[in-house]
């Protein structure tokens, strides 16, 4: 078991509490946000690879992203800029959770190939989409992605992480958010934010599905 935070749309955090678990509902999608259509093709292959590696069937659905760390709310981005949302501590089995970096996962969208070599990278254009495809799969490799982090001279890769669902009973807690926007003002909002946090005076409220049957 682990711990990990997921931030979505207050409409999707409704439509958990009413159907017993939270699920990656299409239409909140994020390639539904203009101009990020394009990513519906990656959030698709992430799909035949959770179910392929995990063995659970989406069952015409998409997974919940989760993270290791609190998402700094401080900043937008999260959710859609102006939309209220939550972010929720949940709790989950090692073996129905698949991690991928996070910094190579831009690959998959954008159609990219990982080259193990310096001539199949100066003839990039030529691959198989096939091999490409193929290429991508290393992101959920931790060995590789480590040897690749030492030559990328960074401390260390960082994971992203999905899951078919996640049920209510693995819900630890909620911190309600808006997701902010560009302007000055949400941005001495963000710092605001920030200040609470660090001080404590911003938490997340437990989570009690008993508490929420009564």
């Amino acid at each position: 078991m682990g711990i990990y935070y997921t931030h979505q749309h207050e409409d999707a955090w409704k439509a958990a509490l009413e159907r017993g678990y939270l699920q990656g509902d299409p239409q909140y999608a994020f390639f539904n946000d203009e101009g990020f259509e394009f990513f519906q093709p990656a959030y698709d292959w992430m799909v035949e690879q959770y179910e392929q590696r995990i063995g659970i069937s989406l069952c015409g659905n998409y997974p919940v992203w989760c993270w290791d760390e609190f998402p700094d709310l401080s900043r937008g981005g999260h959710i859609g800029q102006g939309n209220k949302g939550v972010v929720l501590t949940v709790e989950l089995p090692d073996d129905q959770v698949l991690a991928s970096e996070i910094s190579f996962w831009e690959f998959v969208p954008y159609h990219s190939t990982f080259c193990d070599t310096a001539e199949a990278f100066d003839h990039r254009e030529n691959i198989d989409p096939a091999y490409t495809r193929k290429s991508w799969e290393k992101i959920f490799d931790k060995k590789w992605c480590e040897e690749m982090a030492i030559h990328r001279s960074i401390e260390a890769p960082d994971y992203q992480y999905v899951i078919h669902r996640i049920e209510l009973h693995q819900v630890r807690a909620v911190m309600p958010f808006w997701d902010l926007d560009d302007c000055l003002l949400d941005w001495v909002r963000g710092l605001a934010w920030q200040l609470s946090y660090n001080l404590g005076l911003k938490k997340s409220i437990p989570f009690s599905l008993e508490k929420q049957k009564r």
